[in-house]
């Protein structure tokens, strides 16, 4: 019997170990922002699953929506680094885009179509965000 895919984990995994990504944000992608503030270092990605829906028929087959948020840094006088959060978010999609149709990934197929990117600066203290939406297709194989 075949277990259900991860879909959250296997997008996690991706951007922690892709080049482009890992340059700015180094392996700072997580479930969640860290709870204490001393121990959150920015900039760092957020993957969530915001949705989606599973199908049992002859293998589990998971379509999930997915959303990465993009929290880029703020400089010494509290401004946001808005150049940066876009590289950033620039660098994930790029990640999320070369997975592709299907890309076989430790024992699951796995599709992604990024579906949108929006501007979402936190309005407490404008930190720079972008948040990407994605549709995740997992099987496991």
């Amino acid at each position: 019997m075949s277990t259900w895919p991860d879909p959250e984990g296997i997008i996690r995994d991706a951007l922690r170990a892709d080049a482009g990504v890992s340059a700015i944000t180094g392996a700072r992608t997580f479930f969640g922002i860290p709870r204490k503030a001393d121990e959150a270092t920015f900039p760092l990605n957020v993957v969530s699953r915001v949705g989606g829906s599973q199908d049992r028929s002859e293998v589990p087959l998971d379509v999930a929506l997915v959303q990465i948020d993009c929290w880029g840094s703020l400089n010494a006088a509290g401004d946001g680094l808005k150049a940066q959060c876009t590289a950033q978010v620039n660098a994930v999609r790029s990640c999320l885009e070369a997975m592709g149709t299907v890309t076989r990934v430790a024992g699951t197929e796995i599709g992604v179509n990024v579906e949108s990117v929006l501007w979402l600066p936190d309005p407490d203290n404008a930190r720079p965000r972008y948040s990407i939406t994605a549709e995740v297709a997992a099987i496991s194989a």
